[in-house]
């Protein structure tokens, strides 16, 4: 068979689509993982800057400095808390000297605190690991700040080479306004909602209620108050509602409450209510845990706050017949009964704290929790360290 030129033209040109096409593909798929790249790097330097705890400084030495905040954004009356650390980069243990350390709060106008140790502190930090430094919590308790911006700053010298830090937060005051019910209703059920006052700011404030308007589903009742209030720094104040709001269908409702003051002024509170036809009768798929605002020690009233845990993807209608906590090496007992729980999906919901708590010893101890609600009964066990 002779050659033929059209026919190995034609295979010719198939062949560099499909080269072209593959190159095209290729190009393609580079160009994309590029892209992604890029878009990680920004959301990770955005993460760091603005919602990570922590900053750390340039590495010297295979060693940095970081600054650890409790939180970004405070209201009072909260409590500051920072810590400074020294961090191991590399993956073999690390010796450090640190001389000239300073430490430092401060807002545009003024410093807040100061701390300043010359001496030098040897010490070693194991593989990838990090050591504490500075905690402030240790020195004050620095709290109800005017509100602004504010920097915490710290510098020193590590093996002789100079290193600095700095992390900003933001720290609030307000009178909060807020709506309190139940956590969630029957069909059929009356609400008699309360309306509740607290002054989250540094100083004493006085005002007067006129009236509150309340509003749901576009009923409105006008309730009429005439009082003064004064309230000192974390005071609150509860005015309860003389009248009442009855759920006829199955839905969520919006409740409002106009609060009109003496001054002309005019705050706004507003809630969603949950409905449910009933209580859920054998409520399974749950946890519990404990948070703490600072360690537990022994000789001193801990705040221990108890969360239950919702592990389906549902709203959950729990109503407590009773939670008992227990501490058998303490001899502690405390109980909650009679309580409802709205539950988001896959959510976390405040219980209560331990109540008349307090440790003689250190150690490990354990806290029984026994849930009983309906025909259902949990028991979890948690460890509680408590230190000297």
């Amino acid at each position: 068979m002779g050659f033929d030129p059209e026919k190995y033209r034609k295979e010719k040109e198939k062949e560099i689509t499909q080269t072209y096409g593959n190159m095209r593909k290729r190009s393609f798929k580079f160009l994309f993982l590029n892209i992604l790249i890029v878009i990680m790097v920004f959301v990770f330097l955005f993460f760091v800057r603005n919602v990570s705890p922590q900053t750390y400084s340039s590495i010297t030495d295979s060693l940095q400095l970081t600054i650890e905040l409790s939180k970004l954004e405070y209201i009072a009356p909260e409590r500051i808390g920072a810590k400074v650390y020294i961090v191991n980069t590399r993956r073999t243990d690390k010796q450090f000297t640190i001389t000239d350390f300073y430490f430092k709060i401060y807002n545009d106008t003024t410093t807040i605190y100061e701390f300043n140790y010359p001496n030098a502190v040897n010490g070693s930090i194991s593989s990838l690991n990090r050591r504490l430094v500075f905690n402030l919590e240790d020195q004050l308790y620095l709290a109800n700040l005017k509100g602004g911006t504010y920097t915490v700053y710290s510098r020193c010298k590590i093996n002789g080479k100079s290193v600095e830090v700095r992390r900003t937060f933001t720290y609030s005051e307000e009178v909060i306004y807020g709506i309190l019910t139940e956590p969630y209703y029957l069909v059929g059920e009356e609400i008699k909602p309360e309306l509740y006052i607290i002054n989250r700011t540094t100083k004493p404030v006085d005002f007067e209620i006129s009236k509150i308007i309340w509003n749901f589903e576009g009923k409105e009742e006008t309730q009429i108050v005439g009082e003064k209030v004064k309230l000192y720094t974390a005071d609150s104040y509860v005015i309860n509602f003389n009248r009442i709001f009855k759920i006829q269908t199955l839905k969520n409702f919006e409740l409002g409450a106009q609060i009109y003051l003496a001054d002309g002024s005019i705050k706004e509170a507003k809630i969603i209510v949950p409905v449910t036809k009933s209580h859920e009768k054998s409520p399974g798929e749950l946890d519990f845990n404990l948070e703490v605002d600072e360690p537990v020690v022994i000789s001193k009233t801990p705040n221990i706050k108890i969360f239950i845990i919702n592990k389906l993807n549902k709203e959950r209608y729990i109503k407590i017949d009773k939670i008992q906590f227990s501490i058998a090496s303490i001899g502690y007992s405390f109980e909650i009964s009679n309580r409802r729980l709205y539950c988001p999906p896959f959510g976390k919901t405040y219980i209560g704290k331990l109540e008349r708590l307090s440790f003689n010893t250190t150690g490990v101890h354990d806290l029984i929790i026994t849930f009983v609600s309906g025909d259902s009964k949990i028991e979890k066990k948690i460890p509680v360290a408590v230190g000297r």
